[in-house]
């Protein structure tokens, strides 16, 4: 039986969850964030691989310095991996494209995701649509909503939102975050980055069974029985 409270929690932490990942896809790392990050902030749902991946990025941001050199590093490692046009090219479209064009119809088709959803996206003023960061912001969005629904509860809300969580996974975030996260393990020597993406990548695949998994239950256990008339 499902237990709201739980879930409302659950929700809580996957939209968390999707937050970091998207600041840390987004831009370097702010020393407010890393901090967070240092003190054990990160604690997705799940134990396995996913807390493993959470403990690994934990440590490689408690090994970085504050200040200094290593934090220049990683800017500069950013800058190498994300903004450069020789970098990962951290965008749907071109992992889609066979010409490896970014933009284009699938830019369009994750645009439409998020019209049709309301989304406000902070990164989609800075990034084109399919980037990873606003990708992942926009299932960042939907968790927040997802977890107001559990309060009512509201059945049919929670239904259309977690088809939408559900289509945009298997649409599109899941249809590239493998290629990209196993670029950057093979293209970075930044212990930051590379659990940044085994992270994602854990992450990813728990979302990938329980989304579908918590919608079909919401499905099977509200559904309203048909009444016979007398």
């Amino acid at each position: 039986m499902i237990k709201l409270g739980e879930m409302q929690i659950v929700a809580g932490g996957r939209a968390k969850t999707y937050a970091l990942l998207a600041a840390l896809f987004s831009a370097p790392p702010s020393e407010e964030l890393a901090a967070m990050i240092r003190k054990g902030g990160l604690a997705p749902e799940g134990g396995g691989p996913l807390k493993q991946a959470a403990e690994a990025l934990t440590t490689a941001f408690r090994l970085l310095e504050p200040a200094g050199p290593a934090a220049a590093d990683v800017i500069a490692e950013y800058t190498r991996l994300f903004s450069l046009p020789s970098g990962v090219v951290p965008h749907e479209s071109y992992y889609a494209d066979k010409n490896q064009r970014v933009g284009g119809h699938v830019t369009a088709a994750v645009k439409l995701y998020y019209d049709n959803a309301a989304a406000q996206l902070t990164g989609a003023c800075l990034e084109l649509p399919d980037h990873i960061g606003v990708e992942l912001e926009f299932m960042q969005f939907l968790c927040d909503i997802e977890k107001q629904f559990w309060d009512g509860p509201d059945g049919d809300g929670l239904q259309r939102c977690l088809d939408f969580q559900n289509g945009f996974l298997f649409e599109h975030l899941l249809c590239w975050h493998r290629e990209l996260c196993e670029k950057i393990l093979n293209e970075t020597g930044l212990e930051i980055y590379r659990a940044l993406a085994t992270l994602t990548l854990e992450f990813l695949e728990a979302e990938q069974v329980f989304v579908p998994e918590l919608a079909q239950a919401i499905q099977s256990e509200w559904r309203t029985p048909c009444t016979s008339e007398s």
